[in-house]
């Protein structure tokens, strides 16, 4: 058979494939050269666009008053907060300060009652914390209370705010003061093993780093009030509970940096980078969760084979949270993680840094013991919570330690949609830096003396000539103190939070004396997420006298 000019059918059907597939590729490689070209020029194009024409032609943030200097200034920042403080002093502003970072995305810091209110309260949820900061967040304490968001936010504030009301919290007065005691009983023995130079034995005093000791007390008190569990660790130096939260939350410029890039790339490549810190995050969160998983489990099995009577659950918050039905097994465990990361933490945090002021400030410290030794009269004394919540000077002094030194010294937020702060239209995708440390000291809610130590700012004088203590330090605004945040998304266990610390101080100053075991030594302050002492906080201790 031919075909055409009497060419074999084959070779004929031969010449026709190699036009049709020279025509196919030369066709396919104009096609991706054009494809190429079109994404390379839309890539251009938007380049262009997101770091020349929005930012600086287009977005309404751009008339906002501006920060001269970098975002990354912020981040590097040491303490956290000392930036942003200096920006609001001296930067004029009606309640936003603008910065860009290195891809001209805007930044806000809010500066005053209004843009405060506006994201804390009135339009809380426009807020979000962005979604990379959750989900490293989410590694370490899982998608409890500080991670959720939105509707998963509220039906778990609902749910456990019965358990953090504030009679439930006066009942734990006596456990927490329980646990003090037991401290004081630890300080003092490792003041008997670790004798300062050129004292005698019946001297009573010696060396002690207090950090640790603050972080092994609230820990011994969250855990059986968070889920019934004693962990021990005030008589066990080898607690592995409190090695794994010392190893996470150890203060190093490393963690900071390991943050920052967590912050920046997505989990699954910031958990491929081969950084030594991976791998103890990885083995110190996987033992915590393992712990909180075990607890859950024995807590189910007790409750299924009614071993337990419902009065028996609701002594701890675990229990409680198991009657009520609203959570799984597994959200359990991750409310579990938040409460022991969060509930021990800023107590400790608190303790350290109020012995480090009442180091700088003794005759504090010798007032404020005159006041606890005249309404407690030894440190093994039972106690209400009316003996250390009307003691004005204790609570000026907390609140204080509170004020400047919060243990979150700045925090994140992301509009989730165009929204309205302080007047201004914020498009959805600013971000906003909430900075405590900068707030709770700022002159405007302050006074020119906002950065000093004053326990006075929280005590009034009543009609009587009483001292009592005051919830506002004298500001005109109760977000001059931002702490534990406000609104919707406010810590839910600040009450307890506030507890916990006047148990612990009470218990402390009540018992010794202190002061900084080399008196020269330069205090730094760092942490990822939390602020601590570089150094530790290394005391020279004195018991006073019987107490």
């Amino acid at each position: 058979m031919a075909l055409g000019d009497g060419l074999p059918a084959v070779a004929a059907f031969s010449l026709v494939e190699a036009y049709v597939l020279q025509r196919t590729v030369f066709e396919d490689t104009a096609f991706q050269t054009v494809c190429l070209g079109v994404l390379g020029v839309n890539f251009l194009l938007n380049a262009v666009y997101g770091l020349i024409i929005w930012p600086f032609m287009l977005n309404p943030l751009r008339h906002l008053p501006k920060i001269q200097g970098s975002h990354s200034e912020m981040v590097f920042d040491s303490p956290r907060g000392t930036k942003p403080l200096h920006w609001m002093k001296t930067i004029p502003n009606e309640g936003l300060l603008h910065i860009r970072d290195m891809f001209n995305q805007s930044y806000l810091l809010p500066t005053n009652h209004q843009a405060l209110l506006d994201i804390m309260s009135t339009n809380t949820y426009d807020f979000e914390k962005p979604w990379r900061a959750r989900n490293f967040l989410a590694r370490i304490i899982g998608f409890g209370m500080i991670t959720s968001e939105g509707a998963a936010h509220k039906k778990q504030r609902k749910a456990l705010t019965p358990a953090f009301n504030i009679k439930n919290i006066r009942s734990m007065y006596s456990l927490m003061w329980n646990k003090t005691g037991q401290l004081l009983d630890e300080l003092e023995n490792e003041m008997k093993n670790s004798p300062m130079e050129g004292t005698k034995p019946e001297e009573q005093e010696g060396k002690i780093e207090m950090s640790e000791w603050a972080s092994r007390l609230t820990l011994d008190i969250i855990g059986p009030i968070a889920m019934g569990r004693d962990f021990g660790s005030l008589h066990n130096k080898e607690n592995k509970v409190a090695e794994s939260f010392a190893r996470i939350l150890e203060p190093t410029k490393e963690k900071l940096a390991f943050l920052v890039m967590n912050f920046a790339l997505p989990q699954w490549m910031a958990r491929r980078v081969p950084w030594r810190m991976n791998t103890v995050l990885n083995v110190e969160t996987a033992y915590l969760r393992s712990i909180c998983d075990e607890i859950v489990r024995e807590k189910r099995i007790s409750l299924a084979e009614s071993k337990a009577s419902a009065q028996d659950l609701e002594a701890d918050i675990l229990g409680t949270m198991m009657l009520g039905g609203d959570f799984t097994d597994a959200e359990l465990v991750d409310q579990m993680l938040t409460f022991l990361a969060a509930g021990h933490e800023t107590t400790a945090s608190a303790l350290t840094w109020a012995c480090y002021l009442l180091h700088l400030h003794p005759e504090y410290q010798n007032r404020l013991r005159e006041e606890i030794r005249a309404k407690i009269p030894s440190g093994d004394s039972p106690i209400t919570h009316q003996d250390l919540e009307s003691l004005p000077l204790l609570n000026g002094v907390c609140q204080e330690v509170l004020r400047l030194y919060p243990t979150v010294p700045t925090t994140i937020r992301e509009a989730v949609r165009n929204t309205v702060v302080a007047g201004k239209y914020i498009p959805k995708g600013t971000r906003l830096v909430i900075c405590p440390w900068a707030i709770n000291r700022i002159p405007l809610f302050w006074g020119d003396n906002g950065e000093d130590f004053l326990p006075e700012r929280w005590i009034d004088t009543d009609k009587n000539g009483n001292r009592v203590p005051n919830n506002n330090g004298g500001a005109s605004t109760n977000y001059a103190q931002i702490t534990f945040l406000h609104g919707q998304r406010s810590c839910i266990g600040k009450d307890f939070a506030r507890a916990e610390l006047r148990c612990a101080l009470a218990g402390v100053v009540g018992r010794f004396a202190f002061e900084m075991q080399d008196p020269k030594q330069e205090i730094h302050i760092s942490g990822a997420v939390t602020i601590k002492p570089v150094e530790g906080m290394h005391l020279r201790m004195r018991r006073v006298d019987e107490w």
